[in-house]
C-alpha cells in the first residue's frame, strides 16, 4: 500500500503512463489525461505527468476500461476457454461472466472444472455462474444433472459469482420445490434470468424469488416494464440472436443504470469475422447509441451487477485493466493491457504461456442401435395420400420459432419433407445414454434442396440433431457424428462432403478460432452447395432444440410446444 501510495504521488516511479483520451464512464465524458499503473493497479489519474518505468503515447487515441461480457457460453464459441482467451483479449475483452451449462449437460461436474480449470491458464479474468437449469426441461434426455449437491460444490470455488440463467421460469412461478431449492441454497449470490416475455404480475413472482436480471427480452416494450422493476436487462449481440436494433429504444433516452451488452452465443468465426463486445459496440453506435453510454454497458455496468469492484471503470485501486482504441466509432484494439502488463498489440497476442492443448478429448457420443427405419414419421392410420403437419418455421436473426401448419405427402405410411415448400424433415437423436430415441418433425427455412447437415451442438442437452431431405443422408450424418465423438458434418449423396470434429464434449475444437473459422467457411460453402440460404445454418440449427424458448422446438422426446411445455404430435389430423 505505501508503495502504491508513492507512486501516485509522484514520490516512486510508475511501472507505465499512459496519455490519451480517457472516457470517463462515472460522468459520460472524455478528457485529456495521464493513467499512471503501479503493481497491476491504476494508482493515478490526472492532468499531470508522473515519473515512470514506461510510457505509452495514444495521443491520438481513446484510453477506455477493458471490456466484460457478462453473459456468454464459452462453449457456443467452439473454443475451449484457452483458446477462446487467445481469440477475444486482442479485441479488449478482458473479463468475461460465462455460464457453462453447455458442457454440463453432457458431462456435469467434470465438465464445468475442465471449464474452470483451462480457464486458468490465460490472462482472461473469466468468472462462472452455476448451471440452474441441467436439464433445462424434464422434456429432453441430458447427459448429467445439476442438482443441489453440485451446486454446493460449486458455490466454493474461487471464480463462482452465482447461479445462472434460470430457464425454468414456469417452476419459479408454480412453486417447483427443485427451482426454489437451487435458488434458496444461492441467496445472496448473483441470480441470472431467462424469461422472455414474461410481464405482470408473473414477472413479479420470478423477481421475488431473486432473479436479478434478464437475455431473453423480445421487445423494448418488455425491457421497460423489467428495468421498471428493477431487473437488470442484459442485450445481446450474438451470431443468431441479435437484439440491439430491436431493443435500442429502451436506451435512445440516454443509457439507463441497468443495462448491459452481451454475446450469449458467438461462433469463432463471427469473433475472428468481426469481433466480440467490440463488436457489441460497433452496433450499438450504428444504431445511434452514444459511444460513451455503449462503453458503459460494456464496463461500469457488468462490474456492478456482479459485485465486481476492482473492474470496470478508470480510478485509483481499479484493476489496470486497459484497451487503447483508434477511434469510438470503430473500437479498434491498439494496446491491451490486463493487471498492468501488455497482453496484446495491434491485434496480436502477447501472452507467450498459453499453449494449445490439441489433444483433449471428453466424453462419447452414444447412439444406440438406430437404422433408418426409426427416422420415418409414420402415420397411424394413412398410407398413402395428404396429411396437415405442425412445422417449426424458423425466423430470421432470432432463436424463437413459429408453428406453422402445411399438407405434405404420405407414402407407404411414412410423412415426407415437401421441398417446393422448403418442408425437411428435422430429428433428435439422444446421444448420452444410448436409449436409441429419437424425436422426429418437420422444418421449414432452410432451404435444402438435397443432403443433410447434423450437429452434436444442440441446446441445451445437446443431443444430435439433424436436418435433411432423405433418411439415408440424416442417417450418414448421424453415424459419422457417433465415430469423430461430436462436431457438425453436411452430407450429400451418402457421402460426408465437409465436416468439423469437436472432441472435447461434442462442443469444442481443440483447434485456435482462426482454424475453426476456415473450417466452419468451408462448411458453409458446402451447405451453400445443398441449396441453404442461412447465413450460419448449424447456430440456427443448434436452437431448434432449446424447448424452453417460442414457440414451436423439438427434442427426443418430440416436437415440443414451448409455451406450454407438452409434447405434441407432428400430425394435426
Amino acid at each position: 500500500m505505501e508503495t502504491l501510495i508513492d507512486a501516485s504521488l509522484g514520490l516512486l516511479p510508475l511501472d507505465v503512463l499512459i496519455f490519451g483520451q480517457v472516457v470517463d464512464v462515472y460522468r459520460g465524458v472524455i478528457f485529456d489525461g495521464y493513467i499512471g499503473v503501479k503493481g497491476g493497479l491504476i494508482v493515478y489519474v490526472g492532468s499531470r505527468p508522473k515519473p515512470s518505468l514506461e510510457r505509452i503515447d495514444a495521443s491520438e487515441n481513446y484510453i477506455l476500461p477493458a471490456y466484460i461480457d457478462g453473459h456468454i457460453h464459452v462453449e457456443s464459441t467452439l473454443m475451449t476457454p484457452s483458446a477462446f482467451a487467445k481469440a477475444v483479449i486482442p479485441r479488449g475483452t478482458c473479463c468475461v461472466i460465462a455460464d457453462p451449462h453447455e458442457i454440463a449437460n453432457v458431462l456435469g461436474l467434470e465438465g464445468i472444472k475442465f471449464m474452470i480449470e483451462d480457464s486458468t491458464r490465460t490472462p482472461l479474468k473469466l468468472y462462472f455462474m452455476i448451471p440452474s437449469s441441467v436439464p433445462s426441461t424434464k422434456l429432453e434426455t441430458s447427459g448429467a444433472e445439476i442438482g443441489l449437491k453440485e451446486i454446493r460444490v460449486l458455490k466454493g470455488f474461487k471464480r463462482v459469482l452465482g447461479l445462472g440463467e434460470v430457464m425454468n421460469y414456469l417452476g419459479v412461478i408454480g412453486k417447483d420445490k427443485d427451482t426454489l431449492d437451487k435458488i434458496r441454497v444461492c441467496h445472496g449470490m448473483v441470480i441470472d434470468g431467462h424469461a422472455p416475455g414474461l410481464r405482470g404480475e408473473m414477472l413479479c413472482a420470478y423477481i421475488l424469488a431473486g432473479i436479478g436480471s434478464d437475455h431473453e427480452v423480445l421487445d423494448a416494450e418488455e425491457a421497460s416494464e423489467k428495468l421498471s422493476l428493477g431487473m437488470w436487462v442484459m442485450i445481446r449481440e450474438g451470431s443468431t440472436a441479435k437484439s440491439i436494433a430491436r431493443l435500442k429504444g429502451v436506451i435512445s433516452k440516454g443509457c439507463p443504470e441497468r443495462v448491459m451488452l452481451v454475446t450469449d452465443d458467438r461462433h469463432a468465426d463471427d469473433i475472428v469475422a468481426e469481433g466480440h463486445i467490440d463488436h457489441c459496440l460497433r452496433r450499438a453506435v450504428e444504431e445511434g447509441i452514444d459511444p460513451v453510454d455503449a462503453v458503459k454497458m460494456v464496463t461500469l455496468k457488468p462490474s456492478e451487477y456482479f459485485g465486481l469492484r476492482t473492474l470496470g471503470g478508470i480510478s485509483p485501486g481499479k484493476s489496470a485493466d486497459i484497451v487503447i482504441v483508434d477511434n469510438l466509432r470503430n473500437f479498434n484494439a491498439k494496446f491491451v493491457l490486463i493487471d498492468g502488463k501488455l497482453v496484446a498489440r495491434d491485434g496480436k497476442y502477447l501472452y507467450a504461456a498459453e499453449v494449445l492443448r490439441r489433444d483433449i478429448r471428453l466424453g462419447r457420443v452414444n447412439v444406440g442401435d438406430i437404422s433408418t427405419r426409426d427416422l420415418q414419421i409414420r402415420h397411424p392410420n394413412i398410407k398413402y395420400g395428404t396429411v396437415k403437419v405442425r412445422v417449426i418455421g424458423l425466423v430470421e436473426g432470432q432463436i424463437f420459432t413459429e408453428e406453422e401448419h402445411h399438407e405434405v405427402s404420405v407414402i407407404d405410411g411414412a410423412a415426407r419433407p415437401n421441398l417446393d415448400k422448403d418442408i425437411l424433415k428435422i430429428c433428435v437423436v439422444e446421444r448420452h445414454r444410448g436409449s436409441g430415441r429419437i424425436g422426429l418433425g418437420f422444418v421449414r427455412g432452410f432451404g435444402l434442396k438435397s443432403g443433410a447437415i447434423a450437429s452434436t451442438v444442440a441446446h441445451d442437452s445437446h443431443n444430435i440433431i439433424a436436418v435433411g431431405v432423405g433418411d439415408g443422408d440424416i442417417y450418414t450424418a448421424i453415424l459419422r457424428l457417433r465415430d469423430m465423438n461430436g462436431g457438425f458434418v453436411v452430407v450429400d449423396g451418402g457421402r460426408v462432403i465437409s465436416e468439423l470434429p469437436l472432441p472435447v464434449a461434442g462442443l469444442m475444437s481443440n483447434l485456435d478460432a482462426e482454424e475453426i473459422s476456415a473450417k466452419i467457411r468451408d462448411l458453409r460453402e458446402a451447405t451453400n452447395r445443398l441449396g441453404c440460404r442461412i447465413k450460419d445454418p448449424f447456430m440456427a440449427l443448434s436452437f431448434l432444440s432449446l424447448p424452453v424458448i417460442p414457440k414451436l422446438k423439438i427434442t427426443d422426446y418430440g416436437l415440443i410446444d414451448s409455451e406450454r411445455l407438452v409434447v405434441v404430435s407432428p400430425f394435426l389430423d
